[in-house]
């Protein structure tokens, strides 16, 4: 399943305009089309890699993790420079797949991922962190949870640390007026990150749309 919701032709002549990948995320990409396994895809991949690069992460999060794709991704900006990426995953079978990707891209000595529930261990991280990506929009019940997962994330932030959502247009779905909990829960996200008094945010339409967000100094 595709998760594109801009033109499919424009995203598969961006995918086919990147250079090649090397081979962790080659192989990740041809497992992914052969299992149906979720990936940001190599031009969202490479948006997170400029934004961290550009930015100067060094402490960097993820919260939820499908493959290790988008790791390994980050860890290409902020590993040469002696940066570390804490993980939050609540499935082993995921963790064990990106510990897999990660180690095979070179990165393990930069990489630490937690088993548990993403609150809950979310709660228990200090940070403060330069840059924060959140990877659940699609798992999350509603409102309640997703305005939590992000106030979580911002409290964790470094002042001009970055938040980056992905799904936050979710196959288009957030145009619905009457729209499933999920969904609602997507669109009042997407509300409070563009209102929100700390952040300063853009919702760009790259892949299944991401949000971007700065915290205020």
């Amino acid at each position: 399943m595709r998760d594109d919701i801009t033109n499919i032709a424009i995203e598969d002549y961006l995918a086919e305009l990147m250079p090649p990948r090397p081979q962790a995320l080659a192989e990740l990409e041809r497992q992914a089309r052969e299992h149906g396994w979720p990936l940001v895809g190599p031009v969202e991949g490479q948006l997170l890699y400029l934004l961290a690069k550009m930015h100067g992460a060094r402490e960097a999060l993820e919260i939820g993790v499908a493959t290790g794709y988008a790791a390994i991704w980050l860890l290409r900006a902020i590993a040469p420079n002696g940066g570390r990426l804490t993980a939050i995953e609540r499935n082993p079978e995921r963790i064990a797949l990106a510990r897999t990707y990660v180690a095979h891209a070179g990165y393990s000595d930069h990489f630490n991922i937690i088993e548990g529930e993403w609150f809950t261990t979310l709660e228990r991280m200090e940070g403060p962190y330069d840059l924060v990506f959140l990877d659940i929009l699609r798992h999350l019940t509603g409102e309640r949870e997703s305005l939590r997962a992000l106030d979580l994330c911002v409290s964790r932030l470094r002042p001009g640390g970055l938040l980056i959502a992905d799904n936050a247009l979710c196959n288009a779905l957030v145009l619905e007026d009457d729209a499933a909990p999920i969904v609602r829960g997507i669109q009042e996200f997407n509300r409070a990150i563009m209102t929100h008094p700390q952040l300063e945010s853009v919702i760009v339409p790259v892949r299944d749309g991401v949000g971007i967000c700065r915290k205020r100094d």
